[in-house]
């Protein structure tokens, strides 16, 4: 019998490039590591040795000056981070990371629940917030509010959302329509969606550029770790490039990942997957449902669905509302967010509404795979308690849609979406000291994105990164958080602070006369106007006539 092959002859050696030690190394160009190169680059804690490395390049030219948001909404160079329920995973590869192409939804979510999240005191959470807030120059919801559509009706316990907003600018002097953010040609009003420009902490920061110690084109592959002499930790003394460089870490020094959740973990497997190969990830979840204009189709299973809606007018709203399920004797109520996009409540034009899970108890679970060199993530089936919080949640919404737009369902036709996938808003999965952003297990290595979330709150992923890098920072730096506005770059204007209560709001909504919409909307406006952290006043009696 004929000998089998013999085994193809390994790859060549890539050359080894040895760069001097570095004080700081960055891994990740996303908001997280942009926030955390920054601060460490202002307090000069680096001694000059700072290195941020990027796998990508530069987002597209005009991203931020002369495309329009919806021509880079799922626009940039991609690259495969995983595999999610058997399918290719793909994340943005530019330098700004995924906000470059996501849906620009500001929403940090409050201090308490950010605290709650990476583990931390609110103290340190308010002011990473504010840091990352002053990055990026976005549009926040509160200076609209004479624009602001009415709540959702019959949704006990509703809180405007309104110190959040759009990771965009309008660049049109007479005023742009939001809720054509991301709408392509056919839908959005003409002129108003081609003024509208992406804002993302990368911009906020650096421009349309890279700073001078970022190098772009440059995947980390693996850390090589030594062992503690002292706490017996591992200890990262190099990070390997995968085209063979070696950029060693000054003694003392620090790396922070923040090569988004399920990047940042590869790049742990890949260097001790004997410590490092599984990992539990969080994410949202979302349904949606949609009203087209006639004159446009969007594809279905083996066909197309085609809008029975009019024309396109104008989307003059988009805005985000949260509400908590009542939940049941077993299972506490969850919270979940109302994202509109069109004219709302008179469907005059095509709208969009996204229901978002916030809070659910099911996870996704990533393991390592040495073959593929990929984590491979698998959903944990909802819990019933998840199911639960979803039918309660539709109901609610369909309900209330219904009022103003009979026959609406978010499980109509229309939709053009799988019920509840998943919502890009992957988080978690390293391993974390308590109370701290430093990986477990080692003495120099930390966590500065949404890898960092310990679980998930109602926000959306983005400007929590962006909070959390700001923290790994300041305590890879041995600073405190509190000081971190000494040591950023940009300073934009700060959002509205976040809702302390709305309770008297809604009571005053709820005493709102509904016979006719013109009458409803008035009190409605005047209700918003009580709104604000001071305490409010008392709402009307609801005999009272509604104030203009």
């Amino acid at each position: 019998l004929a000998s089998p092959p013999s085994p193809p002859p390994p790859p060549p050696a890539l050359p080894t490039v040895t760069l001097p030690p570095a004080q700081c190394t960055v891994v990740g160009a996303g908001p997280g590591g942009v926030l955390a190169a920054d601060v460490m680059a202002g307090a000069d804690g680096c001694g000059g040795s700072l290195r941020l490395f990027e796998r990508g390049d530069l987002p597209l030219e005009g991203t931020y000056d002369t495309l329009p948001f919806f021509e880079t909404f799922n626009k940039q160079e991609m690259y495969i981070v995983g595999t999610y329920n058997g399918a290719e995973l793909p994340f943005a590869g530019v330098f700004g990371g995924q906000q470059t192409t996501n849906g620009g939804v500001f929403a940090p979510g409050t201090a308490a629940e950010l605290a709650a999240g990476l583990a931390i005191g609110t103290a340190a959470a308010q002011a990473a917030q504010a840091c990352a807030a002053a990055s990026v120059n976005a549009t926040y919801w509160k200076p609209l509010l004479g624009a602001v559509p009415p709540p959702v009706q019959h949704i006990e316990g509703q809180t405007l959302l309104d110190h959040n907003g759009m990771l965009a600018t309008c660049v049109n002097e007479t005023g742009c329509a939001w809720g054509d953010m991301l709408m392509p040609p056919g839908f959005h009003t003409p002129g108003s969606a081609d003024s509208i420009r992406r804002r993302t902490v990368a911009h906020g920061v650096h421009g349309s550029g890279a700073p001078d110690y970022a190098t772009l084109g440059a995947e980390v592959r693996s850390i090589d770790f030594e062992e503690d002499p002292n706490s017996g930790e591992l200890m990262a003394a190099a990070v390997r490039l995968s085209d063979g460089t070696v950029s060693p870490v000054a003694d003392g020094g620090k790396v922070l990942l923040a090569a988004s959740s399920i990047g940042s973990a590869s790049i742990l497997a890949r260097s001790r997957p004997d410590l490092y190969s599984s990992f539990t990830f969080n994410n949202h979840y979302y349904t949606a449902s949609f009203l087209l204009p006639s004159s446009v189709c969007v594809p279905a299973g083996d066909g197309e669905v085609c809008g029975e809606g009019p024309p396109a007018s104008t989307h003059s709203h988009n805005w985000n509302y949260g509400f908590v399920t009542p939940g049941n004797g077993d299972c506490a109520g969850q919270s979940f967010e109302v994202d509109l996009r069109g004219n709302y409540p008179v469907p005059d034009a095509p709208y969009q509404v996204i229901l978002l899970q916030m809070e659910p108890e099911m996870r996704s679970h990533g393991g390592w795979n040495a073959s593929t060199g990929l984590i491979d993530l698998v959903d944990e089936p909802p819990t019933e308690c998840d199911l639960l919080a979803r039918r309660q949640a539709i109901n609610i919404t369909s309900a209330s849609w219904g009022a103003f737009t009979p026959g609406f369902s978010l499980d109509s036709s229309h939709a053009a979406v799988a019920a509840w996938p998943q919502g890009w808003h992957w988080a978690g999965g390293i391993p974390l000291v308590d109370g701290s952003s430093r990986v477990a297990g080692t003495t120099n290595v930390f966590s500065a994105d949404a890898g960092a979330v310990r679980k998930p709150f109602n926000c959306h992923t983005s400007m929590v990164s962006a909070a959390a890098g700001v923290i790994a920072g300041m305590e890879a730096l041995g600073l405190p958080t509190a000081d971190c506005m000494d040591h950023i770059t940009a300073s934009f204007p700060p959002p509205p602070p976040p809702p302390v209560s709305s309770e008297q709001m809604v009571a005053c909504i709820m005493s709102c006369d509904d016979a006719t919409l013109s009458a409803y909307r008035s009190c409605n406006m005047a209700c918003h106007g009580m709104y604000s952290p001071s305490p409010p006043p008392p709402p009307p009696p609801p005999s009272a006539s509604p104030s203009p």
